[in-house]
C-alpha cells in the first residue's frame, strides 16, 4: 500500500501530461490561395475554388499565388484571369 501511495504523484503527472497532449491537437486549416487582382494592383482575390488553366493561369515570371493576402508566394508566374 505504501508503494502505491508513493507512486500516486508520478501517476498524476503522467495522466496530466497525457490530457495536456490530447487537448493540444491543432485543427488543420484548409489551404487557401490568393492572387493579386490584375485590375486592382494591391488588392487580393481568393482563388481557392477556381480551377487552374480553366479560370486562371500563371504565366512568365513574377509572383502568382500566395497563401494569404501579402503572404508567402506559393507559385511563381504572372496571374491572368482567363475569359
Amino acid at each position: 500500500m505504501i508503494k502505491i501511495q508513493k507512486l500516486l504523484p508520478a501517476l498524476a503527472l503522467v495522466l496530466g501530461a497525457t490530457l495536456a497532449m490530447a487537448m493540444n491537437i491543432a485543427n488543420p486549416v484548409p489551404n487557401q490561395l490568393f492572387a493579386e487582382d490584375p485590375a486592382n494592383p494591391g488588392q487580393f482575390i481568393n482563388v481557392t475554388t477556381w480551377e487552374p488553366d480553366e479560370d486562371y493561369e500563371c504565366v512568365s515570371t513574377g509572383d502568382c499565388l500566395y497563401d494569404s493576402p501579402n503572404g508567402t508566394v506559393i507559385q511563381n508566374g504572372t496571374f491572368r484571369i482567363l475569359p
